[in-house]
């Protein structure tokens, strides 16, 4: 079986913070990219966990020594269903982490601090 996506996604992580897993997930709190990155962490490794789970059943299901009985198509259906919500839910979080990851190590160019911000035109002062 191949490397998971959470797997994956935990290697970039650790690179783009520079520390282990373990040791970011001891700083939630502090920083609000950190708690959300390790949050859909989280949601991309029950979607991975969901995506094998569901994929193992099906193929119980649908095991050539294993015939498919008129009750069994109802729980095919429903586990074929299942992991199509668990791979586009493991696909949205690994989109999202991306997308986090790739603001996190690449500087916004072009941005202008609020400081260098051109001033408001002065308006006239109020009579009396």
């Amino acid at each position: 079986m191949s490397e998971s996506l959470s797997s994956q996604a935990q290697v970039e992580i650790e690179a783009a913070f520079k520390r282990p897993m373990a040791e970011l997930q001891q700083h939630k709190g502090k920083s609000a990219l950190l708690d959300v990155v390790i949050a859909i962490h989280e949601r991309l490794a029950f979607a991975d966990r969901s995506v094998q789970f569901q994929a193992q059943h099906l193929r119980k299901f649908l095991a050539p020594e294993r015939g498919i009985g008129d009750s069994d198509v109802s729980h095919i259906l429903d586990c074929a269903q299942r992991l199509a919500q668990a791979h586009a839910a493991r696909t949205a979080h690994a989109a999202a982490l991306t997308a986090l990851l790739g603001i996190r190590q690449t500087p916004v160019q072009g941005s202008t601090p609020a400081s260098r911000a051109p001033a408001q035109a002065q308006t006239a002062p109020p009579t009396r």
